[in-house]
């Protein structure tokens, strides 16, 4: 009410010159208004195009890392070679853990360093890193 009754009086004092410097006002309000909201949809369109280019790429990328297990995984050769290299450290591996734990006697001597590293490093890749690789395939075969 009191606001109402100040708008009055300026308007009876100030005539035409009051409305016109309330309607400046506004217009700078309104101009200021659009304007941010020019600038944030702006930068949500900005946004919105670096994530879809950024879906895009992994998506690319995926893409080829399915091409090389594929091409891996094609030729009998590179399809055992890891086997071939891991099955032998896990045998071994399970042996001194076997004959050390029930004591079998076999006398079975663990390998001079640095192969003692190499081995511990071979096992646990496999079975580390491969589960990886298996969850990898299945969604790259979902895909397809």
């Amino acid at each position: 009410m009191p606001t109402a009754l100040l708008f009055k009086l300026l308007g009876w004092i100030g005539g035409g010159a009051f409305d016109a410097l309330l309607g400046r006002v506004v217009d700078l309000l309104q101009r200021k208004a659009s304007d941010d909201l020019a600038r944030y949809q702006t930068g949500v369109a900005a946004d919105t195009q670096i994530a879809i280019a950024q879906v895009n790429a992994q998506i690319e990328a995926r893409k080829e890392q399915v091409k090389l297990i594929e091409a891996d995984r094609g030729w009998w050769v590179t399809a055992w070679l890891r086997p071939l290299i891991v099955y032998p450290c896990v045998l071994h591996f399970g042996a001194i853990v076997l004959d050390s734990t029930f004591r079998f006697g076999w006398g079975i001597a663990k390998l001079p360093p640095p192969y003692d590293g190499y081995e511990q490093t071979i096992i646990l890749s496999f079975f580390i890193a491969r589960p990886f690789e298996k969850v990898a395939r299945v969604f790259a075969a979902r895909r397809n």
